[in-house]
């Protein structure tokens, strides 16, 4: 590790807090694939859309991957195969917005449970309280790319009351617990293809499933409940995902092992370098047997104040930050005025992610950047980081 990062240093980095991963290699292969598609006139629905899915099947471990036009589609479309209208869907408050407007769109009331600070989702000990007559389904998030501790816990928690679980995985693409893959650990699992994601298609997502009623069922609402003789036999929607965004699935789905790889090698740096500040001032929550794999899609930090002045003062030294999530879901206002929830709900995600913030990690960063990040956040804590 170097020295302090002056501020005219600092300001040079061109850091960024996510970035997408589009290695100029792959670029002659991808364009490509765009023009072969384009001559084709084949637009969506086509030959590379069935080869990501069968490919991104083959690497999560499930019979079944449909593709769709975002990561919130497969979590809405498989609530609503399980029919949860009228009932209730727990899930943690620590995450985005749309894992919760899911569950409304699909009929349900969505019930919020703190979290564990350690992985900053949900685990069974804060789940079971909320589960009762009115629970239709349970949906864990993979925070941060950590799959949740004791997903097989609450699989089998959810398995001897008959309730569905679903994985929101949309920052987990390729991480895995006990030999299993995000996506396999449930009854199904939903991945997000944003562009800051670990691979992305643009905009895109996927569900994943060995539910074979589950499949046809998502693969006719995508396109308006069409069914298998082209007759509509369903209500639907337009959820379709394009065949220049599958093209580049494939490419990103080629590169996953190296991709995770590299965050993999960026995220040990930081392990390093931070805690050399001391873990009373900044501590990682995030904790992993070696046999496992975390996705890296954020790199958290916990802190031992507020969060904000310590994101304007590195923000100040040209090291944006961001959160994971700040405020959670239930002191968001559409959380507020549809479920009534407010301060004191879930008091432990309060406390710990009002101090918790996101340092730069993405493909591309270097080494030497995530030194000068480190550097920078021990300037910004003061002597009293130091051990």
């Amino acid at each position: 590790m170097g020295g302090p990062v002056s501020f005219g240093l600092a300001r040079s980095l061109d850091l960024k807090k996510a970035r997408p991963h589009l290695p100029e290699e792959d670029l002659p292969a991808l364009l490509g694939d765009f023009e072969a598609i384009l001559r084709s006139g084949v637009l969506t629905m086509g030959p590379y859309l069935e080869r990501f899915e069968a490919d991104f099947a083959r690497a999560a471990g499930v019979r079944h991957a449909v593709g769709m036009s975002s990561g919130t589609a497969p979590l809405e479309v498989a609530l609503r195969f399980w029919e949860v209208a009228g009932g209730e869907v727990v899930m943690t408050t620590n995450t985005f917005m749309a894992t919760v407007h899911a569950a409304v769109l699909a009929g349900a009331t969505p019930v919020l449970a703190d979290i564990d600070p350690d992985s900053l989702s949900s685990r069974l000990e804060q789940i079971r309280p909320h589960v009762g007559p009115r629970t239709r389904a349970v949906v864990v998030v993979h925070v941060g790319g950590l799959i949740v501790p004791d997903v097989a816990e609450i699989a089998a928690f959810c398995a001897e009351r008959g309730l569905p679980l679903l994985e929101d995985a949309a920052h987990a693409h390729g991480a895995r617990l006990g030999g299993r893959t995000a996506g396999s650990l449930g009854t199904a699992g939903s991945f997000s293809f944003f562009p800051t994601k670990v691979m992305t298609t643009g905009e895109g997502g996927m569900l994943t499933t060995d539910d074979d009623g589950l499949a046809e069922f998502a693969r006719s609402f995508r396109c308006h409940g069409i069914g298998p003789d082209r007759l509509l036999v369903r209500p639907g929607a337009n959820h379709r995902l394009p065949e220049l965004s599958a093209a580049l699935g494939l490419r990103q789905l080629a590169r996953l092992e190296q991709t995770l790889a590299e965050r993999e090698a960026l995220a040990r740096r930081y392990d390093a370098g931070l805690d050399a500040l001391g873990r009373e001032a900044a501590r990682f929550p995030v904790s992993r047997p070696p046999a496992d794999r975390h996705a890296w899609y954020k790199y958290p930090v916990t802190l031992g104040e507020g969060r904000e002045r310590v994101a304007a003062a590195l923000g100040a030294r040209g090291v944006p930050v961001g959160s994971l999530y700040w405020p959670p879901c239930h002191l968001q206002p559409s959380a507020r005025d549809r479920l009534g929830t407010g301060e004191g709900d879930c008091p432990v995600a309060e406390d710990v992610l009002r101090r918790t913030v996101t340092l730069p990690l993405y493909n591309g960063l270097t080494g030497s950047q995530v030194d000068s990040v480190v550097a920078a956040l021990g300037e910004t804590l003061g002597p009293g980081a130091q051990r």
